[in-house]
C-alpha cells in the first residue's frame, strides 16, 4: 500500500451522439499515457445507460506525476482532439488508491 499514490475518476460527456468518438479519442490519449512517468493505470470506460458519457480511471505513483501529465501540452497528450467533443467541463472525483489486483 502506498500513501503517495493519487487517483481519480473523470467523467466526460460528449455532445449528443458523439460518445463513441469521444471514447475513441480518449483511447488514443490512453496510448500516450502508457509511457507517461508515474502512470500506473489509465482506463477508458463506458456505461450502458449513458451513450455519450465516458469515464476515465487513473492511478498515478504520486501527485507530482499526475501534475506533470496534466501540465503536458494538450496536443502532446492527445487531449486537444477530444475537447471539441465535450458537452461541458469534465467532472473529477479525487481518490487515494490503497491497492488491489492490478496495482503493485
Amino acid at each position: 500500500m502506498s500513501g503517495d499514490r493519487v487517483g481519480r475518476y473523470v467523467r466526460m460527456v460528449a455532445v449528443e451522439g458523439q460518445g463513441e468518438a469521444l471514447a475513441a479519442g480518449l483511447l488514443r490519449v490512453a496510448e500516450g499515457m502508457r509511457d507517461a512517468p508515474g502512470c500506473e493505470l489509465y482506463v477508458v470506460n463506458r456505461t450502458p445507460d449513458e451513450d455519450d458519457a465516458v469515464w476515465i480511471t487513473e492511478v498515478w505513483s504520486d501527485e507530482a506525476a499526475s501534475e506533470a501529465a496534466l501540465n503536458r501540452d494538450l496536443g502532446e497528450a492527445g487531449l486537444g482532439s477530444v475537447l471539441g467533443l465535450l458537452a461541458g467541463p469534465p467532472e473529477f472525483i479525487e481518490l487515494s488508491p490503497v491497492g488491489g489486483p492490478g496495482l503493485s
